[in-house]
């Protein structure tokens, strides 16, 4: 068929042939000519109106221009976006937010791979032209789009983006299958009431970022086809992302050096699923990556979605895909620990203890129990270049903490998403004794917290053994002065010993106790990478005494509204004046090298 170009594509004439041929079997590779990207944009079209005239099917529902993606605007208002518009402007856009914290750390993986695709950036002299151009070459970034658009087709029929096309057989289930906040399945109604048959039409720019988000945090088990379901990229450990003053810096400061070798090294053709003639074939024993862009377009789900007149998606089909290699690559935004048989494995998320109460882990140069994401060792190679002037750059940043806390009693079974926003002077990732400081701060906290927990403490003193010996917390001792107050701990029988085991769980001061502590962390790790002593090397000089104040005030008010809705008899007031006196004691005895101006006891 014989091609010739209307007046409102006349520009491709001075960059191509004024016609060529195109049969329907034969194809332009259009990255080998030097179009612009309007010119690239109309001949698009064309071969959209091509396509249409010859039977084929094209929806009208593309990710490239429909807005889908949320963002926060410098001025708090929300605004969405599709992929082209978020990227040239992401310099303008405070930060992509949607409500689910998966959504977004998943549509962050999006973009980053997108970005990749287009910039590298190779080195880090290549990154540093990105960043200080401060934002994101449009015309390239048009280029792209233009050459790859029929692949962003949300509904198309032979290659729906991030999906599949309908699966022969498969059962259709409520689109809200797709979300792991939705009560579905195993899943408990911890986020909702939502039930499995619910089939709630969901609009398309909902439905798409559910689609994104299960390639990356669907939870394993249970049976499918081909094989058993198996865990997304995301589902075990939790990421960490720094975050900048804007999206173009947020995504620029994610961009690690990417060539043949790093983040990880690439075993063929490193391409985004979109891209891809060849697809991975599934196997139940793991399925190759070819590279990290592969990685960050990781296809776990075979995903077909059923839409209402391209508005709104009612339900979906949903089956395994592919499943990662048993030799996992080391994902750059995970925190590891090290096992000595298994290797490095992914730190996972702790239902009972916020991420910060071990930032020290998160942040710390070397250890030999830990790795820290790698992200930290680019983002300390950054700092680096803003002291010696060749960039410019802030000191600090924030980091975004995201993961999932599962149930390994349960199949398949999600207890709560963790979401956390702290600090990142970057002091932190290349100075070892601000990290030992920091790690002094934490276990003071921690130490003072177990004084309000419902178990055992351990002690410095050791038994005839050598073991070192526990005693019951102020929290157990009160509950044995309230129920058993004759009774000595070693004659306590087996229903005396429930009962205070009831007692002590039902109060719970240790949670008001750390959700202050919460409030106050972020500034004072501000505020002690500020606080370098005289001699260059040490921290905490001023903060650490007041953190230590801090853990006194919380810890105290924490224990006195535990027993201020207590009976006023004065069985009662005994119990609880005894226990009151031991608590303030022992911690006293824990915060004492940090209240050299207070009396014992607790009081000035």
């Amino acid at each position: 068929m014989l091609w010739y170009f209307p007046h409102g594509v006349k520009r491709l004439c001075s960059d191509i042939i004024t016609c060529f041929s195109l049969t329907n079997a034969g194809t332009v590779n259009l990255n080998s000519l030097n179009i612009s990207s309007r010119s690239m944009m109309n001949l698009d079209l064309l071969f959209q109106r091509k396509r249409n005239s010859e039977g084929g099917s094209m929806s009208s529902y593309n990710l490239i221009d429909e807005k889908w993606i949320p963002c926060i605007m410098p001025d708090g208002k929300t605004e969405d976006f599709g992929l082209q518009e978020v990227l040239v402007r992401a310099h303008e856009i405070k930060e992509l937010l949607d409500p689910s914290p998966l959504v977004t750390v998943s549509l962050h993986r999006l973009l980053l791979a997108i970005l990749h695709r287009n910039f590298g950036p190779s080195s880090l002299s290549k990154w540093q032209e990105l960043w200080t151009k401060g934002k994101w070459d449009e015309d390239i970034l048009k280029y792209y789009f233009s050459t790859w658009r029929p692949h962003f087709y949300l509904f198309d029929e032979e290659s729906p983006f991030y999906q599949c096309t309908e699966i022969n057989g498969a059962e259709k289930h409520p689109v809200v299958h797709l979300v792991l906040e939705f009560a579905s399945g195993n899943n408990a109604t911890l986020f909702d009431h939502n039930s499995d048959d619910s089939f709630v039409p969901v609009p398309s720019a909902i439905a798409v970022r559910y689609v994104i988000t299960t390639q990356s945090f669907a939870i394993g088990f249970g049976k499918s086809a081909p094989f058993y379901f198996s865990d997304s990229p995301l589902i075990r450990g939790f990421t960490a992302m720094v975050l900048g003053n804007s999206l173009f810096e947020t995504l620029a400061l994610n961009l690690m050096i990417y060539d043949n070798e790093r983040p990880f090294s690439h075993s063929g053709d490193d391409l985004p699923i979109w891209e891809q003639k060849d697809l991975t074939v599934p196997n139940k024993e793991g399925s190759p990556i070819r590279g990290y862009v592969d990685y960050l377009t990781w296809q776990s789900r075979r995903i077909h979605l059923f839409s209402e007149e391209q508005i709104s998606v009612r339900s979906c089909q949903i089956q395994q895909n592919l499943k990662l290699p048993n030799q996992m690559y080391h994902d750059p935004f995970k925190n590891f620990r090290k096992d000595k048989e298994k290797g490095l494995l992914p730190r996972n998320i702790n239902p009972e203890k916020a991420v910060w109460r071990d930032s020290h882990v998160l942040l710390q140069t070397s250890d030999m129990n830990y790795k820290r994401p790698e992200l930290f060792n680019w983002l300390a190679r950054i700092d680096e270049a803003r002291r010696e002037g060749a960039i410019q750059a802030e000191p600090a940043y924030k980091i975004m903490i995201t993961g999932l806390a599962t149930d390994t009693g349960k199949a398949a079974s999600v207890l709560l998403w963790r979401h956390e926003r702290l600090p990142l002077p970057l002091q932190y990732l290349q100075d070892d004794n601000l990290i030992k400081s920091l790690k002094e701060a934490l276990k003071l906290a921690e130490d003072a917290g177990r004084l309000l927990g419902p178990g055992f403490i351990q002690t410095d003193i050791t038994d005839k053994k050598g073991n070192l010996k526990t005693i019951p917390s102020p929290l157990r001792n009160l509950a044995k002065f309230i129920l058993v107050p004759d009774v000595k701990v070693q004659k306590l029988n087996k229903n005396q010993k429930k009962e205070i085991e009831n007692l002590v769980n039902s109060l719970s001061p240790a949670r008001p106790y750390w959700a202050q502590m919460g409030k106050v962390f972020n500034p004072f790790m501000i505020e002690l990478a500020a606080d370098k002593g005289s001699d260059g090397k040490t921290y905490g000089e001023k903060t650490l005494p007041e953190w230590a104040k801090e853990i006194q005030k919380a810890a105290r008010d924490a224990f006195n509204e535990t027993t201020r809705s207590m009976d006023h008899t004065g069985r009662m007031l005994k119990a609880v004046s005894k226990a009151e006196n031991e608590f303030r004691n022992r911690l006293y005895n824990i915060l004492k090298i940090y209240l050299n101006d207070v009396k014992k006891g607790g009081e000035k």
